[in-house]
């Protein structure tokens, strides 16, 4: 077991921490994080809606669609929340493409608001705002879940356009006696031009060789194949091996792996929300149905109190360790677990390259997602349809997302038990190094 943890340690962390490190995938989950606002409150919107006041909600399944209540809040209170979800879920993309410019610029030391305002405008320009697809037909734009992809690419290169810009002087200068935000909106004229000038090139090529627009281009070539090659377990399997690996060396790996997990099953998320409120329940990998893994089946499967499902592990310090160190640590650790926050079991035990506990970290997460994901394509579980937040207990997050489905609370406490019993086995491993340690103690001290 050393040896292995060694042999990771000199070949694999570097490259980890290197990944992890990398200014653009850095830039990337920075940009997703600060969307955060955007996210719940639409979230929160359109849970309310899908819990409370639509002829489907959760309360409908329960006094009928068509009674009075429902009827009088579909149309009086169910638009409100539809109208904040227009303004927060429905323009995620254009708040990516600013998003990201802002943080590039941040690293660079360059100006973040004007390279947001130039990303915005270059996504608007290769026609953001004119959908019209059989697929999804009720979205008229590219604004929203959409458009994430090309929000994502025009967030990246059009920065590095500005910069290129910036970087060879080529900039309008003022008087020192000008004010600041004045010089730096002059300043940032030419570069703007030629990175809109580069963008617009490339939207008009896409419009002249393609006959379509490059969002209708990469939904029509490429979009369903990554959203298609996400769906598959292999792929899921491995995020959810590679984050207890990073996190074993001390690396946020759920924050590396951000950048890959929310531009695919982020979107794959929203869309499942967007397709839901349209009426569609049939759950598979068409167009027209719901996805059955996306990045809420996480947080509501696999994070069980955390990165590794480190709850259930909390559980079986408390029954079966001996060893007065976990005891106390897991004590502390009991609260911010319930809240899937587990940096104080992960670097109290600690966990982190801690040998005992490096098998059942590394394999419990892959246990759970494939008994989740069988669960939810075998129709046993419903598919998750509401944004919650990652805080949201066990349990209650799983039946909250899947909009009160009883099958995801019962998959929910079966993935609780599986984590405890893997983790059980090595608490008690734990148990008797720590005995072996007092007695080796005892002898050099005797």
């Amino acid at each position: 077991m050393s040896a292995l943890v060694a042999f990771l340690e000199r070949r694999f962390v570097p490259i980890a921490a290197k990944i992890g490190g990398q200014k653009h995938l850095m830039a990337i989950r920075d940009s997703f994080a600060g969307l955060m606002p955007l996210v719940m409150v639409g979230a929160f919107a359109v849970l309310l809606n899908n819990v409370f006041f639509v002829p489907w909600s959760l309360l409908a399944d329960f006094i009928g669609g068509e009674s009075a209540f429902i009827e009088w809040t579909n149309t009086n209170i169910a638009p409100l929340f539809s109208l904040m979800e227009s303004g927060t879920l429905a323009i995620i993309a254009l708040g990516l493409a600013f998003s990201l410019g802002y943080n590039r610029a941040v690293r660079e030391k360059q100006d973040a608001l004007s390279t947001g305002l130039i990303n915005v405008a270059c996504l608007i320009l290769l026609g953001a705002l004119t959908r019209d697809n059989e697929i999804a037909a009720h979205v008229t734009n590219f604004l929203g879940a959409q458009g994430i992809f090309v929000a994502l690419l025009v967030g990246l290169i059009a920065p590095e356009i500005y910069f290129a810009i910036v970087r060879k002087n080529w900039v309008i200068r003022m008087p020192e006696q000008v004010p600041p935000a004045v010089t730096r909106g002059f300043m940032a004229v030419i570069p703007g031009f030629f990175t809109v000038l580069v963008i617009g090139l490339v939207g008009y090529a896409s419009d002249r060789l393609l006959g379509m627009s490059i969002f209708a281009a990469f939904e029509t070539y490429l979009s369903e194949a990554l959203m298609s090659l996400g769906q598959h377990l292999g792929s899921i399997v491995l995020i959810s091996f590679l984050i207890p690996l990073f996190w074993f060396f001390g690396l946020h790996g759920a924050n590396i792996l951000e950048a890959v997990m929310q531009p695919i099953y982020g979107t794959l998320g929203l869309e499942n929300i967007d397709l839901f409120q349209e009426g569609i329940r049939v759950v598979g990998s068409g167009a027209e149905e719901l996805a059955v893994w996306v990045r809420g089946s996480w947080d509501a499967y696999v994070f069980m109190g955390g990165s590794g499902a480190t709850l259930p592990l909390i559980v079986a310090i408390l029954l079966f360790s001996k060893v007065r160190e976990h005891r106390e640590v897991g004590k502390l650790g009991v609260a911010p677990g319930i809240f899937m926050i587990n940096e104080p079991i992960l670097f109290g035990v600690p966990v982190v390259l801690n040998p005992i506990f490096l098998i059942p970290f590394l394999l419990v997460q892959p246990i759970l997602t494939i008994v989740a994901y069988l669960a939810t394509s075998a129709g046993l579980v419903g598919p998750i349809v509401n944004a919650v937040p990652w805080t949201t207990p066990p349990i209650v997050n799983g039946f909250l997302a899947t909009n009160g489905d009883i099958g995801a609370v019962i998959l929910s406490i079966v993935n609780l038990v599986l984590a405890f019993i893997v983790y059980a086995p090595f608490v008690m491993v734990a148990n008797r190094q720590k005995q072996l340690e007092t007695e080796k103690e005892d002898k050099l001290a005797g």
